[in-house]
């Protein structure tokens, strides 16, 4: 037996046997807070009263260096990795769920806190160059570790091995170090390399604890299994043992389990460890996403999409006890204690599916992200049992996005979280807690905290008297500089835009396709009020593309679809 697997399942059932639980909840802390209204989904985006949110980044916003193109689009994991342990000084790791590298990819943003005007400041957006290691695909979920990097989840496994190192290119865990916005070269040859020994699946995640040895992941497709990957030694994630979880009895019966050795010593055997789990008996839970450690109890959570039930259990090493469903199935539903206009009312609002991302704040609520059903942010707290549930809705999001990848900064004031896909045609202006005036109709990354952490205003979902216009939506002739229109979108000849500006001045018009590339250039003369420009997009090949404006006061843009 490895002896830091018996280390931490020992010190995990320490951890777990003296913390009991406490679900009061100090007055400031960004789990205290009333929940929401259930709905469908709005175009804007709804989080209670106690809380403010600011606007990070969106797709199609410019990298720091022109010659990048501009930000990609479907983000994911918005992972803040901490300069020394800072909750005000770090990187936001973003992850970019495209299927292709052109369109996959992690953006490393440089975000800095200032305590006098209560707004985060992005300082620098840079892609990451995954050119050395033949490139990535569909970066998904991931995980932060303990030394300051971050691990992207590579969930789509495409045929190829470029480099004829005998390891399919895509596939894999991927430790990125921010600061360098490089994969990490762990052997220090010069050569980075991907994490081949956590195994080829479809990855959605990554976590680890707090022995910077033993990790979890699953991988979101059928069969869905439950991965526990032991390092050889503690901060070095390129060399570890590999165990999947086969569970003593049938899903729903058994409360314990096994772990099991899954070979991967060759390249051949890394490339394969899916069919090695199945030829060992490993327990399908189908379409696994999340995986996390409780900070409270230490015991293991994970998530089943096909099932929408969200499964806890206790790692004892060799084995697993106390397995059980925690919380959620697509018919439960929840009593919601929401405020209305100062009055707390009551509704119950249906699970319903697509369980998908989890994440844990300090004090063991389990915030609970979905990609279906209404697409709600859910928290349960550590008090919550099926038989006395404990449930709250903590946000509705913008209509045709799901919430993704959630983090937290050390001290826990700051919720980083992102909105992918909403709907382009989302028109709502929202007041952001930097006096932002912000639309939900491109990809958004966001920070929320509870109200005096963030901002100088009580609550910012309230739409201001009178908003000016940004993004696509109408616009009148006092507003401030904003694209009011884009059509017809898909286009497939002409694209028409409607410029309104506050004054007369020169802009610069550019089309730039999803791999960053400048497709269309030209300059355009604006004047007081709206005008309109037209772009020939005949030439262009289909494909999604990002058109930006910018003058000596700042950038505009927004997305479209040449069929």
């Amino acid at each position: 037996m490895n002896k830091f697997l018996l280390a931490s399942s020992a010190l995990m059932l320490t951890t777990t046997l003296a913390i009991a639980q406490d679900c009061n909840i100090p007055i400031n802390h960004i789990s205290n807070f009333p929940s929401v209204k259930p709905s469908a989904q709005p175009d804007s985006l709804r989080i209670p009263s106690t809380h403010t949110f600011q606007m990070l980044v969106q797709e199609g916003d410019p990298y720091s260096n022109p010659l990048n193109g501009t930000v990609k689009s479907l983000f994911d994991f918005t992972g803040y990795v901490p300069i020394n342990g800072s909750s005000t000084i770090g990187f936001i790791d973003l992850n970019h769920e495209g299927s292709t590298t052109a369109t996959g990819g992690v953006t490393v943003l440089d975000v800095q806190f200032d305590g006098t005007d209560k707004v985060w400041n992005v300082t620098q957006k840079t892609p990451v160059d995954f050119a050395p290691v033949q490139g990535t695909g569909r970066n998904c979920s991931g995980g932060i570790t303990l030394w300051g990097t971050s691990v992207s989840s590579e969930e789509t496994l495409p045929s190829g091995d470029a480099d004829g190192d005998g390891y399919q290119d895509i596939g894999w865990q991927v430790e990125v170090n921010p600061a360098s916005r490089s994969v990490v070269d762990h052997d220090g040859d010069g050569n980075p390399e991907k994490l081949f020994k956590m195994g080829r699946m479809s990855h959605e995640n990554f976590v680890m604890s707090s022995d910077s040895i033993t990790c979890y992941e699953t991988n979101d497709e059928n069969p869905g299994y439950v991965f526990k990957y032991v390092c050889d030694s503690a901060g070095d994630l390129s060399k570890g043992k590999l165990y999947v979880l086969r569970l003593d009895d049938a899903i729903g019966i058994a409360t314990s389990g096994q772990w099991r050795q899954v070979p991967n010593g060759t390249p051949t055997e890394c490339n394969n460890v899916r069919s090695a789990a199945t030829g060992l008996g490993a327990t399908n839970f189908n379409s696994l996403e999340d995986i996390e450690i409780s900070p409270l109890d230490g015991m293991i959570y994970f998530v089943s999409k096909a099932s929408s039930r969200v499964y806890r259990f206790r790692d004892f090493g060799t084995t697993i006890n106390d397995l059980e469903i925690f919380a959620g199935n697509p018919s439960q539903n929840y009593e919601i204690h929401y405020e209305d206009d100062g009055d707390t009312l009551v509704a119950y609002e249906q699970w319903r599916d697509g369980n998908d991302n989890l994440t844990f704040d300090n004090l063991g609520n389990l915030y609970v992200i979905q990609d279906g059903g209404r697409n709600h942010i859910w928290m349960i707290t550590p008090c919550h049992t099926q038989a006395t549930p404990d449930v709250r809705l903590f946000a509705v999001t913008p209509a045709g996005c799901e919430p993704t990848g959630m983090t937290f900064s050390p001290d826990y004031k700051f919720m980083f979280v992102s909105m992918q896909h909403p709907d382009a045609s989302n028109v709502t202006v929202q007041k952001d807690a930097a006096g932002e005036y912000v639309v939900f109709n491109r990809e958004s990354a966001i920070v929320i905290a509870h109200n005096g952490f963030l901002g100088d205003t009580d609550s910012t979902f309230v739409e201001p008297e009178t908003p000016p216009t940004t993004g696509i939506g109408t616009a009148s002739a006092t507003a401030r500089l904003a694209i009011a229109n884009l059509y017809p979108n898909p286009v497939t000849s002409q694209l028409n835009m409607v410029v309104s500006s506050p004054d007369d001045r020169t802009a610069y018009v550019k089309v730039y396709s999803m791999t960053g590339t400048v497709v269309i250039a030209t300059e355009a003369n604006l004047s007081k009020g709206n005008t309109d420009i037209k772009l020939d997009a005949s030439t262009l090949a289909a494909g999604v593309y990002n058109v930006t404006v910018t003058t000596s006061t700042g950038n505009l843009s927004a997305r479209f679809i040449k069929q």
